[in-house]
């Protein structure tokens, strides 16, 4: 019956072309409509077409509508979708089209030269998708809160630990960190692992490499050490309190995606007392950051097939990147687009400055079902981050990931 019902509400919707110059596009965010609509003023000279946004706010049932209105007439134009392995589960089922002409024109215009970001959109070998942003993982600090405290910046994994220690003296909530029952867990994981070997982060997430190895344990007792020193806030922490606690300075950090700056700054919390940073890497580690992206992607089944395509292509114009980014206050695939948000525009000072290894957010990194049964063996963790409970959980990932990699590649 919940199947039907879903289909039903997509058919109602979605079971007619858009009219004139506009293009339909579905996700799963009601708050971005302004944004895509910002965006569409844009890409109608450059495209001839605008877009119409059509929302479906809880994830799980967008998800089940996406597939389930594929291959039928109720799917929209444009779909916004997941890079990544969650991308190619799409791709190889034919639920998107092929889009690589639009990065070769992306490529040949200057507008990105990102090989890393794309091979993230790529399913053998053509691009499935077009970046709608491109968020880098860094710690979000209160100034208020470090000056209170008499500290500085970290450049070293000792001074980001000086620093824990200092507010967790002075009775400030050293970071902020949830995820005991959503995928936030994965958020230091994938930190820890990356910043000991980017290149044994590549290798785990690719099964060529296993989560029983020396970096995954190291990584483990790393965070099991930032919870004896009292670093974090309860696993239960909500993401959506964050920005009342650092305006009120009770919180000092919280390592999140530079797409939550928005929610900052419209919740209380005024711009000249919000700082980013990329986090240094612990010992023996290199500096690499971690970077999210959303998809724009075409349906196969699209009712103005050729007016997706000509839209996806002019995605990249720094002209819809501008209005676009400017209305995430977040970074974008375009490198010369930086919104004018103090935050944002230090976080990509400091990329361009330190030029940091990237690698794709484990939630996008791996085959889905592997991803998500690991995420809750982390929220475990979290509320019990002892050195047994982290071997547990380590062994359970392994044991997962010998089944699921089986699976995909079958």
């Amino acid at each position: 019956m919940a199947g039907l019902a879903l289909s039903a509400c997509a058919r109602g919707s979605m079971s007619r072309p858009a009219p004139a110059d506009v293009v339909s596009l579905f996700n799963d965010n009601p708050s971005w409509s302004p944004g895509f609509q910002a965006a569409g003023r844009r890409l109608r000279p450059l495209s001839g077409f605008r877009l119409a946004p059509r929302a479906v706010p809880n994830v799980s049932n967008y998800q089940q509508i996406v597939r389930m209105s594929a291959r039928t007439d109720s799917t929209t134009d444009l779909i916004k979708w997941w890079n990544g392995y969650r991308l190619r589960d799409i791709a190889r089922s034919g639920i998107v089209a092929d889009v690589t002409d639009a990065w070769d024109e992306a490529a040949r215009r200057g507008w990105s030269d990102d090989t890393a970001l794309r091979a993230t959109f790529t399913h053998e070998g053509r691009q499935y998708g077009v970046p709608l942003y491109k968020s880098y993982f860094v710690v979000f600090y209160s100034r208020p809160a470090f000056e209170r405290l008499g500290v500085d910046v970290p450049t070293t994994w000792q001074q980001f630990l000086d620093v824990v220690d200092s507010a967790h003296a002075k009775g400030i909530t050293p970071i902020s960190a949830g995820g005991a029952s959503s995928w936030e867990s994965l958020i230091w994981f994938q930190q820890l692992v990356n910043g000991l070997d980017h290149r044994f982060y590549q290798d785990l997430t690719a099964g060529r490499a296993s989560y029983t190895d020396d970096v995954c344990r190291r990584a483990m007792a790393l965070w099991s050490d930032l919870y004896r020193r009292g670093a974090f806030s309860a696993p239960d922490a909500s993401t959506t309190d964050l920005p009342a606690r650092f305006a009120r300075g009770t919180t000092a950090m919280c390592l999140y995606g530079t797409w939550n700056t928005g929610a900052f700054l419209d919740n209380g919390v005024e711009a000249a007392d919000l700082g980013a940073f990329l986090l240094p890497p612990p010992p023996d580690g290199a500096r690499s950051v971690i970077v999210e992206s959303g998809v724009l992607a075409v349906s196969a089944q699209a009712h103005k097939l050729d007016a997706a395509h000509a839209v996806a292509r002019a995605w990249f114009n720094p002209s819809v990147q501008t209005a676009w980014a400017g209305f995430l206050r977040d970074t974008s695939a375009d490198p010369g687009v930086v919104p004018n948000v103090g935050t944002v525009r230090q976080v990509a000072a400091q990329v361009r400055r330190d030029r940091p290894t990237q690698a794709i957010r484990y939630w996008e990194a791996s085959p889905p079902v592997l991803i998500e049964g690991n995420v809750q063996d982390l929220s475990a963790f979290m509320i019990d981050p002892t050195s047994s409970q982290a071997t547990k959980t380590l062994s359970n990932m392994q044991h997962r990931a010998d089944k699921e990699w089986k699976v995909w590649t079958s």
